[in-house]
């Protein structure tokens, strides 16, 4: 085993450097999941490659973090059943397109018929708070006019499709700073016109859709829903799932990737809840207690303790609303089925968090052997080398390199 940086003393002896898990110089933003930006996405070489050694055909996967559905996307091609989960409404719409071949004349028509339409359009402008802070006057009106053309289309798919293209053209019109997945407001703005840009978009993402479908088949639909696995009833029944395979937010959304400030302008639009964040793991602090079956957890928010018991307690929080998760999602596994955990190590106030480790030894405490850890380097997921963890200047730590893929099969 290579050694590794960021690497914590508590990892056991089946955890293994895997270079041909890099996927290097491949896009993870390659195909259909070009369609729609959205942070901290699997990379499908990834995914298929984990599908494909630890299912059969017509098995049943789950994702319960699923994000934009990268693993939606290669379950239906893989011939696998599939169940997908997230609690945010602009994520679960992503994902349906990606997994939705509509025919390029449709989609053209369609799109032919919106530019028509744009001129003739008297917008109807919503209100949300701070609208004219994001949004110029004159991208209220053009981003209305498009706006109730899509809501005059009469077939839910193509609606869909074109929802969140326009998705994309309102984070690249509004004041947000590019390439950023918080709400922070740019200095210089779009000089595209709205109409254009969408109509831009539109072209890309009809032929990424159409080129994708052209090569591979959808075997089976996938099932999407927006559920909470955290506070709603699991919609599946017991010992259904052959793999749950997915990769949980590093932290909580105040602290690493804000899922929900990424798309709130865009479901503000479109009229859709946009308080993920709000609802996400780790987002109400909970006092530390003993509830968790994971030795090395304490270890480690001991040590963080010392320093800031306030953050040492929002740490805690995260990892025990995910043991929640886990305790819920393991019935609906099936005996001999495998859990599949992709996460990342990041570091708090100077010390690692072995999450890999705390997972394991969840997974383990719950009827689970951890049969591998395979450690692959990041380098499809934005996030700069370093950061200001104590907010002093000058101080830097190093961000995450690694992301490791926990390997468990259910034996009880």
């Amino acid at each position: 085993m290579n050694y590794l940086p960021e690497r914590s003393a508590l990892t056991g002896d089946c955890t293994v450097r895997d270079e041909a898990m890099d996927f290097g110089g491949i896009r993870a933003s390659e195909g259909v999941n070009s369609i729609h930006a959205y942070p901290a996405m699997f990379h499908p070489r990834l995914v298929r490659q984990l599908i494909e050694s630890y299912s059969q055909r017509g098995d049943y996967v789950l994702d319960p973090f699923m994000g934009s559905g990268v693993s939606a996307v290669e379950a239906s091609v893989s011939d696998r059943n599939y169940v997908g989960f997230d609690i945010n409404p602009l994520a679960i719409l992503i994902a349906k397109v990606r997994t939705t071949p509509i025919k390029k004349e449709i989609l053209m028509n369609m799109l032919l018929r919106i530019i028509r339409q744009y001129d003739k359009i008297t917008p109807n402008p919503p209100v949300f708070p701070n609208i004219n802070f994001w949004f110029s006057k004159e991208r209220i009106l053009s981003i209305s006019k498009i706006i109730t053309s899509i809501e005059n289309i009469g077939n839910d798919d193509v609606q869909r499709f074109y929802k969140i293209t326009l998705s994309e053209t309102i984070r690249a019109v509004s004041q947000t700073k590019p390439n950023e997945f918080k709400l922070v407001r740019r200095k210089n703005p779009c000089n595209f016109e709205t109409l254009e840009l969408f109509s831009t978009k539109s072209m890309k993402n009809i032929k990424s859709l159409d080129d994708y479908y052209a090569i591979n088949r959808i075997y089976h639909r996938p099932n999407i829903q927006l559920v909470n696995t955290l506070t709603d009833d699991i919609p599946l029944e017991d010992n259904s799932i052959s793999l749950l395979i997915t990769s949980p937010p590093y932290g909580d959304s105040q602290t690493t990737v804000a899922y929900g400030q990424f798309s709130r302008l865009s479901l503000q639009w479109l009229n859709l809840p946009h308080d993920a964040d709000k609802k996400s793991l780790g987002c109400k602090p909970i006092a530390i207690n003993n509830d968790v079956t994971s030795q090395t957890l304490y270890s480690v928010v001991n040590i963080i303790s010392k320093q800031d018991s306030k953050r040492a307690m929002h740490v805690f929080s995260f990892y025990y609303d995910l043991f929640q998760c886990v305790k819920k999602l393991v019935p609906k596994i099936k005996i001999d089925g495998y859990i599949v955990f992709v996460v990342g190590n990041r570091t708090v106030k100077g010390t690692q968090l072995p999450t890999d480790v705390i997972c394991a030894e969840m997974f383990e405490s719950l009827g689970f052997n951890r049969i591998e850890t395979r450690v692959r380097l990041i380098g499809n997921k934005r996030m700069p080398h370093e950061n200001s963890p104590t907010n002093i200047i000058g101080e830097k730590a190093p961000t995450m390199k690694y992301e490791y893929i926990v390997v468990c099969k259910r034996i009880k």
